[in-house]
């Protein structure tokens, strides 16, 4: 599976009072933490730098070819919007909602993701790397090529959400739950069958 990068061909060094008073949101790298609100926008190859989002707050906001960089989203809402090419790197992403958001050409990679919610999301081309999505939920979304490598998933659900042939076999998926659209097709070592085996209720004679 090819991700498709961000595309950034230059960025200008600004601050969000800096994009809130030119009103432009493209080519830039912001580095400065701010308390600022900022709504109604599309951020387009734009790369954000050890920023606490918990002091800015993104309302109805999209983005288009974005990487962040050891940067702080815990519970960030992204509900109903879209995101295409962006990339989390060594970030916090607890608590995130992508309810009935497009992902398009996602990467996390080495990020706390507990807690988030894709709910009736629509999911294409992600790649997961390195990353902690334990108590995530997964419902009723549309997945189309995911790639998993060491995610732990413990107490993760995913309910009507089908993952044929997706790959948890480097995953950490102890207590997983799966329901049963969900669970077929999915690919797993043998001992990870043993916990699939065991929630779904199956004793094992020997």
């Amino acid at each position: 599976m090819k991700i498709k990068k961000p595309i950034i061909k230059y960025t200008e060094d600004k601050t969000f009072k800096d994009l809130i008073k030119e009103n432009n949101y493209c080519n830039v790298c912001i580095n400065d933490t701010e308390d600022i609100e900022i709504s109604d926008i599309t951020f387009d190859s734009v790369v954000f730098n050890k920023i606490d989002f918990n002091r800015v707050l993104l309302n109805n906001v999209d983005l288009i070819d974005v990487i962040f960089n050891d940067c702080d989203l815990s519970n960030t809402n992204f509900d109903q919007k879209y995101l295409t090419r962006v990339i989390f790197n060594n970030c916090k992403l607890s608590g995130i909602s992508f309810i009935n958001t497009r992902l398009k050409d996602i990467e996390i990679n080495n990020c706390n993701g507990k807690y988030i919610n894709f709910s009736d999301t629509d999911m294409e081309n992600i790649m997961l790397t390195d990353s902690d999505l334990s108590e995530s939920y997964f419902s009723s979304c549309t997945i189309k090529n995911l790639l998993l490598h060491k995610v732990k998933f413990c107490k993760t659900e995913f309910i009507d959400t089908k993952l044929n042939k997706i790959d948890f076999t480097t995953c950490d998926i102890h207590l997983i739950r799966f329901d049963m659209k969900s669970v077929k097709g999915i690919i797993v070592d043998s001992l990870q069958c043993q916990e699939i085996i065991g929630m779904l209720g199956v004793e094992v004679n020997n």
